[in-house]
Formats: structure tokens, C-alpha cells, sequence
């Protein structure tokens, strides 16, 4: 009994690691116009508060993954917590926009740690039927903070300002840093381990040159490095004694397969999360408060379906979950001008039981796949996957929207119109990545359960 409300403790308190970076993430761009107002700066300019936070933290992962597994891991997730909270709260009284620039990069090396530790930290306590269910929870809260977190954001703007929207996540990590200190697993120092730093340094350049490619256009300097450093990367991890990554793990094909199978998600999945709230403002003109209600089904029956299927056999979630999904994204590809709302909120309902099936189903495969003594770098990985997928397949969804209404904008077809084909072109590209991640999901299954 005491060794399951421990465990539950280490489960709560890593959660309130995720759901602080996820929330805190998840809401400064509902902020950007109004600190655009206040530094008296273009969107454009100001938009860097939260890139330049996703580019570092998303660079990082791999690294604190891959640092948790050869130091105290306590130490490192507390030391996550206490950055995290300074950073927010330096964030919160920044004089200036470059104060405010550095005090998000630095938060969000607190956020890179507790984000690619959690995982780790939750596989390494629960086993079984058990660590299914606690990672499935784990990605429904972390979920759930991600969707709400707007929400949050815009309250706290009109009651306050701008800044507020630091404060929450600042404060969770400030009550969580105490019971980390106390409760989480402690793992000594391996003698004779390093971190691999160019590697470290490689990996970083050719992420943060990825990312910037998607969301600023591709251009020669950043091309470069982006090939450099991905062509020197693997030839580097190769010859290291102590590699930033096993590339080992990744002969694995469950568990590559697998990280496959999470970042093509996105892209099937983000064809309409992104692109929903145009096709209803744009081409229905509900406001954005009727938008946002419409969306929350979505994340209400995702948690639910999470909670209730934590157990349930990993990969045969995950089929039924995209299948699902896909399915979800044909019903939004027949709307129009005329869709009624509860027939919408009904689709929405699905797109979530599908991704509740999926999300935290993917999550287990990715971490059963590999050995305890890899649950850091596999968490690393993990959640490297899922930015990546996430940033990437936000800009593919927005871009191929764009470039769709403005051929029919062209072509003289009425905005209203427009959108709808722009909206339904996204969701027939989104059923084609769900066929992909499908492929992914069947290559991910272990030979021991293709075989019975």
C-alpha cells in the first residue's frame, strides 16, 4: 500500500511537470498581440517569445533524456522545476522585450527537462498493465493542459495583462520543485559516463535549423547548417565512446516505427485542429467563443477514452485510434456552408475517442520498447518526436491552406467558399498522413504479437 501511493505521488508530481510546460507553452501565443501593443513591435518580431522557447526546448530534449540516465535523476528533475519557475517569473517582470526573449530561453531549458523526463521517470516506476494506464493518464493531462491553456490565457489577459499568462505555470513548478526533491527516484551517477557535448551541439544545430525552416522559409544559411550538422550528427554518434544517442535503439523497429508513427500523427491529426477554427470563423463566421465550445469535445472525450483504455494492448489502440482518427477527418471533409453544429461537435467527439485511443497507446509502445536502463534517452526521443511533429505539422497544414484559398480567391470563388476548399484540401492531406502512420503502426508491432 505504501509502495502504491509513492508511486502515485512520483506519478502526480511528474505530471505537474508536463502539465506546467504544456500550459505554459500552450498559451503565450494567445499573447503575442498584446505584447506586440506593448513593446510597440510587429507580430512578426514579437512571435520570437515563443519560437525561440520551442526551438530551444525541442533542441534539448534528447540531451536532458540522455542526461537523466547518467546523473541523479532527482536532482536533474528538481533543477528542472526550480528553472522552469525562475524563468516564468523573470518572464513576468521582464523591462523589455530582450529581457523577456532570454528569460523564455531560459525557461525553457527547465521546460526540455521536465518534458523528456517525465516519461522516463513514470516508465521506470510502473510496470505492466499499470505503466499503460499511468502513460495514458500522463498524455491526457498533459492534453488537457495544452487545449485549456488558451482558454486560461485569454481570462487572465482581460482580468489582468499580458504577463499574467507566466504566472501559472511559474507557480505549479514552484509547489512541485518541494515534493521533487523529496520523493523522486534517485539514480547515482554511472562511473566512467559522459555526455556527449558536439554531439549534443550537432544535434541541436540541425533541429533549431529544422524548425526554423518550417516556420521562417527555407534560406542558404540555415539550409546549410541544417544539412551540415544532419549529414555529421550520426557520423559523430558513430565514432563517440560515449554517444549522445544509441543509434542502436533505432535498429529497433518497434521502437522506430513507433516515434515514426507519433510525428506523422500530427500531421494527419493537426489538419484540423489547426485548420477547424478558419473553416468556422472564416467560412460559418461563428465568433471565437462558439469556436472554442465546438472544440472542446474533442479534448473532453480524448480524456476520457485515455483514462478508460490505459491497459488495453498498446498496438491494437493504436490501429483502431487512427483508424478512428481517419475517419473522423472524412465526416469533416463532407461539411460546408451549411454543416449544422451538433453534427460538427459530433466529429469533434470522434477526433478525440481516435486520438485518446492513439496518443497514449504510442507513448507505451515507444517506452516498453526499450530496456529500464534507456527509459531517459527513449523519453528524450520520445518527446523530441512529438515537437517535431507538432511544429512541423502545424506549418504544413496552415500552408497548404493558404496556398489552396488564395488559387481559389484567384479563381474568383467567394471567400466563404474559398475556405471550405482550402478547409476540405487539408483533411484529404490529413487522411493520406493517417494512411502513412497506419503503415508505421503495423511495422512498429514486436514479431512476438505479429506472430501470436
Amino acid at each position: 500500500m505504501k509502495s502504491t501511493l509513492m508511486n502515485r505521488t512520483i506519478f502526480a508530481v511528474t505530471t505537474a511537470g508536463n502539465f506546467a510546460s504544456m500550459m505554459d507553452f500552450s498559451s503565450v501565443n494567445i499573447a503575442l498581440y498584446k505584447m506586440a501593443e506593448a513593446f510597440a513591435m510587429p507580430v512578426s518580431a514579437v512571435q520570437w517569445v515563443m519560437l525561440a522557447g520551442q526551438i530551444v526546448m525541442t533542441s534539448l530534449l534528447i540531451f536532458c533524456g540522455r542526461l537523466s540516465d547518467i546523473v541523479n535523476r532527482r536532482k536533474l528533475y528538481t533543477a528542472g522545476f526550480v528553472v522552469f519557475a525562475v524563468g516564468g517569473y523573470a518572464s513576468y517582470f521582464a523591462p523589455g522585450f530582450v529581457w523577456l526573449l532570454f528569460a523564455r530561453v531560459f525557461q525553457s531549458v527547465g521546460g526540455a527537462i521536465l518534458i523528456a523526463n517525465s516519461f522516463g521517470i513514470v516508465s521506470s516506476v510502473f510496470e505492466g498493465k499499470a505503466r499503460g494506464k499511468a502513460l495514458g493518464f500522463l498524455g491526457a493531462v498533459v492534453h488537457l493542459a495544452g487545449m485549456t491553456a488558451p482558454v486560461l490565457g485569454g481570462w487572465l489577459i482581460e482580468a489582468f495583462d499580458w504577463r499574467a499568462v507566466f504566472l501559472p505555470g511559474a507557480v505549479v513548478a514552484t509547489i512541485a520543485a518541494v515534493p521533487s526533491a523529496r520523493i523522486i527516484p534517485v539514480s547515482e551517477r554511472q562511473k566512467g559516463v559522459s555526455v556527449d557535448i558536439i554531439g549534443t551541439v550537432l544535434l541541436f544545430l540541425s533541429v533549431s535549423s529544422l524548425l526554423l525552416m518550417v516556420a521562417n522559409g527555407v534560406s542558404f544559411f540555415v539550409c546549410l547548417s541544417f544539412a551540415v550538422s544532419a549529414v555529421l550528427f550520426p557520423i559523430r554518434e558513430k565514432k563517440a565512446s560515449q554517444p549522445l544517442i544509441d543509434l542502436a535503439l533505432f535498429k529497433n523497429k518497434p521502437f522506430l516505427f513507433a516515434n515514426l508513427a507519433l510525428a506523422v500523427s500530427y500531421w494527419a491529426m493537426y489538419t484540423n485542429t489547426i485548420l477547424f477554427p478558419f473553416y468556422a470563423q472564416g467560412a460559418l463566421h461563428l465568433n471565437a467563443k462558439t469556436t472554442g465550445e465546438m472544440i472542446f469535445p474533442f479534448s473532453l472525450a480524448y480524456l476520457i477514452v485515455a483514462i478508460c483504455t490505459g491497459s488495453f494492448q498498446p498496438h491494437k489502440k493504436m490501429l483502431a485510434g487512427m483508424i478512428v482518427l481517419s475517419f473522423g477527418l472524412f465526416g469533416f471533409s463532407q461539411t460546408g456552408l451549411e454543416t449544422g453544429c451538433i453534427l460538427l461537435i459530433t466529429m469533434q467527439a470522434i477526433m478525440g475517442v481516435g486520438n485518446g485511443l492513439f496518443q497514449p497507446s504510442v507513448n507505451t509502445a515507444i517506452m516498453n520498447a526499450v530496456g529500464k536502463e534507456n527509459t531517459g534517452t527513449a523519453g528524450g526521443v520520445l518527446s523530441l518526436s512529438r515537437n517535431t511533429g507538432i511544429a512541423t505539422g502545424s506549418v504544413l497544414a496552415v500552408a497548404l491552406f493558404e496556398a489552396v484559398k488564395n488559387s481559389a480567391r484567384g479563381s474568383g470563388v467567394s471567400l466563404e467558399k474559398s475556405f471550405v476548399s482550402a478547409y476540405h484540401t487539408g483533411l484529404y492531406a490529413g487522411i493520406v498522413f493517417a494512411a502513412v502512420c497506419l503503415l508505421f503502426i503495423v511495422l512498429s508491432i514486436p514479431r512476438k504479437d505479429k506472430t501470436g
